[in-house]
C-alpha cells in the first residue's frame, strides 16, 4: 500500500452532508462539560468509566421555558435483534486492478466481520438479525463502489450514516428527565474506493465500524484520537476496534433508559464555561496503584481521578477523559538513554512552547531529565520527567495543567511519581515471576 495512502485523512461523516453534523439543526450549540458530566453521573452510578457519553447526545427542541432536551436515544429493545440488509456492490471493471482484483463477498465479508465484533465488545446488549431484502431491514449498509465524496484536498468522506432527525420525541419536553423517543437510523453508505482506487477489505471493515456506531446512536464523534468513534484518522488505515472508552460509553447508553435527559438547555447561545477550582489541602492518592506488568510498573495516580491504560503505560485526568483541568501520564518507551530519544523527539518539545527549566537528576539511583515547558496558546504548563530504567527502557512522565493553578496542582504530581515503582520487565524474570 503507498506511503500517499496511509497518510491520507479519513473522515466518516455523520450525515450525508460531507463532514457535516447538522448544524443547521441546532443553531445553538451547547458543549456539556465536566461538571455537567458530573451531575448527570451522579444520577446514574453505574456508568461505566471513562466514556465519552455527553457526545452521543442528541438535541430536541423544547417546548416551555425549560428549553431544548439533551438527550440520549437508540434502539429500544422491542427493535432487536435490529434487521440489517447489506447491500452487495457491483464492482465496475475500471476501479479494478488487474493484478489484485476484488470481489463483493469479500466486502460483504468485512461488514458482516464489522456487525459481529459490535455485537460481541457490547456483551450482548445489541444484536443484528439479516434479512434478504431492503423492504425488511430498519437499516440498510450499502456499498457503494464509487470514489469517496473528497470536500478538499486533505479529506475523504468515506462513511455517511443518516443520523440527522433519527431521535424523535413523542411527549412533552418542558421540564421532563425522560422522554418518550423513537430511534431510526434508515441506511448508512460506506465507500469502496478513493483516488488510488478499491479499499483494502480492512479499511472498509473500520468505515462499517464506525457508521454502525452512529447508526447504534452515537450523535457526534468522541474527541479521543484512540476512539474507534473518533471523526478523523491521520496516518494510519484504521484501528484495531473498539476503544475501552467506545465500549464504555455504548454499553453505557444501552442500559440506562432511553430517552433519558441529561440537561436542559436554554434556546440562546450558552457562554463558556467557567474553569473549575483547583485541589486544596493534602494531596491523597489512590489506595489502589494502577499496575501495568506488561511495561513492569505500578503507581498510585492522584485519588478521585479518572483513569485508564494506554498501549504504553497510562493516564489519569482530573475530570473526564475529554474535558480535564489537569493530567498525568506514565508512557513507556524503548530507548536505552534520555539523549537518544530526545535525538529523535527533542524538536517536538522544544516547539511547544517556553521552557522554563531543563535540569539532570537522580531518583531512587536513576538518571532523571526533569523539564517545564509552557504552552503560550492553551496557557498549560507541561513537566516533564524522563528517567532511565538501565535495562531499554525510558520511562515519560508527563504532568498538565493550567499555568495560573500549576501550584496547586505541583504537589499532586510529586505525589503520584513519588509512588511510582519500576521493576523487571515479565519476560525477564526467572520462571515469569
Amino acid at each position: 500500500m503507498s506511503a500517499a495512502r496511509l497518510a491520507a485523512v479519513i473522515v466518516c461523516a455523520a450525515a450525508f452532508a460531507g463532514c457535516a453534523t447538522d448544524r443547521g439543526a441546532e443553531p445553538a450549540p451547547y458543549h456539556p462539560d465536566r461538571r455537567d458530566y458530573a451531575a448527570f453521573s451522579a444520577a446514574f452510578s453505574d456508568l461505566l468509566e471513562p466514556n465519552y457519553l455527553p457526545f452521543m447526545l442528541h438535541r430536541v427542541p423544547g417546548d416551555g421555558p425549560d428549553g431544548d432536551a439533551l438527550v440520549f436515544c437508540r434502539w429500544s429493545a422491542s427493535d432487536l435483534p435490529l434487521p440489517v440488509y447489506i447491500r452487495s456492490p457491483e464492482i465496475p471493471a475500471k476501479l479494478q486492478n488487474e493484478f489484485d482484483p476484488k470481489q463483493s463477498s469479500a466486502y460483504v465479508a468485512a461488514v458482516e466481520a464489522a456487525l459481529a465484533m459490535w455485537q460481541r465488545d457490547l456483551e450482548g446488549l445489541i444484536a443484528f438479525r439479516r434479512v434478504k431484502s431492503p423492504d425488511a431491514a430498519r437499516l440498510v449498509l450499502n456499498l457503494v463502489a464509487a470514489r469517496a465524496p473528497t470536500p478538499d484536498p486533505s479529506i475523504k468522506v468515506l462513511g455517511q450514516a443518516a443520523v440527522a432527525g433519527s431521535c424523535e420525541a413523542r411527549s412533552r419536553v418542558s421540564g421532563a428527565k425522560q422522554l418518550e423517543v423513537r430511534f431510526s437510523v434508515p441506511e448508512a453508505k460506506l465507500y469502496l474506493a478513493d483516488e488510488y482506487g478499491l479499499l483494502e477489505e480492512e479499511q472498509v471493515q473500520w468505515i462499517a465500524l464506525h457508521e454502525i456506531g452512529h447508526a447504534l446512536g452515537m450523535r457526534r464523534h468522541s474527541p479521543i484520537p484512540a476512539d474507534l468513534m473518533y471523526e478523523v484518522v491521520r496516518d494510519r488505515v484504521l484501528v484495531s476496534g473498539l476503544s475501552t472508552q467506545d465500549i464504555n460509553s455504548f454499553i453505557s447508553l444501552y442500559q440506562i433508559e432511553n430517552g433519558s435527559v441529561f440537561m436542559h438547555v436554554p434556546k440562546g447561545r450558552m457562554p463558556a464555561p467557567a474553569p473549575g477550582p483547583p485541589p486544596t489541602g493534602e494531596p491523597a492518592l489512590a489506595m489502589a496503584p494502577f499496575v501495568d506488568a506488561k511495561h513492569g510498573f505500578q503507581v498510585h495516580p492522584p485519588d478521585g481521578w479518572t483513569r485508564l491504560d494506554s498501549s504504553r503505560g497510562m493516564v489519569a485526568v482530573d475530570g473526564v477523559t475529554w474535558d480535564y483541568a489537569a493530567s498525568f501520564q506514565v508512557i513507556v518507551e524503548r530507548y536505552p538513554t534520555i539523549e537518544a530519544y530526545l535525538d529523535r523527539f527533542g524538536a517536538y518539545y522544544l516547539e511547544k512552547g517556553r521552557v522554563l527549566g531543563w535540569e539532570y537528576t537522580e531518583m531512587s539511583g536513576r538518571r532523571v531529565l526533569e523539564a517545564s515547558i509552557v504552552d503560550h496558546q492553551t496557557l498549560r504548563i507541561e513537566q516533564y520527567i524522563f528517567l532511565e530504567a538501565s535495562d531499554g527502557r525510558l520511562f515519560v512522565i508527563v504532568m498538565d495543567c493550567e499555568a495560573e493553578h500549576a501550584a496547586a496542582y505541583w504537589p499532586w504530581f510529586h505525589a503520584a511519581v513519588g509512588s511510582l515503582e519500576i521493576w523487571d520487565e515479565p519476560a525477564k524474570r526467572p520462571n515469569g515471576h
